[in-house]
């Protein structure tokens, strides 16, 4: 039965991963933090005769992920949401699909 075929499966997931990997979109999210210093020096007390450390503000870029029709996510999903159960229950008897 063409439905269930294994070849068809090869086929809708080759598609799938093409159209997920030339249309995604990858977010990132910026991060910054303070870090202190090295190399303090007497000038850096105030009157109340606490250090004052010198601080620099650090930023970086995070991923968080993918945003592929209008879903996020972290790696590929596969063709799961494009297929209905009967279909996906033979192919997980088939072997083709692992959970």
């Amino acid at each position: 039965m063409w439905k269930h075929s294994k070849i068809r499966f090869y086929i809708l997931n080759t598609i799938w991963n093409y159209k997920f990997w030339l249309f995604v979109e990858k977010i990132y999210k910026n991060h910054s933090y303070d870090i202190i210093e090295e190399g303090l020096d007497l000038d850096d007390v105030d009157i109340t005769g606490k250090m004052r450390f010198k601080k620099k503000k650090v930023s970086t870029r995070r991923f968080v992920g993918y945003k592929y029709k209008s879903g996020m996510y972290l790696d590929n999903p596969g063709l799961r949401h494009t297929v209905d159960k009967e279909t996906w229950n033979a192919w997980k008897k088939k072997g083709l699909i692992k959970f």
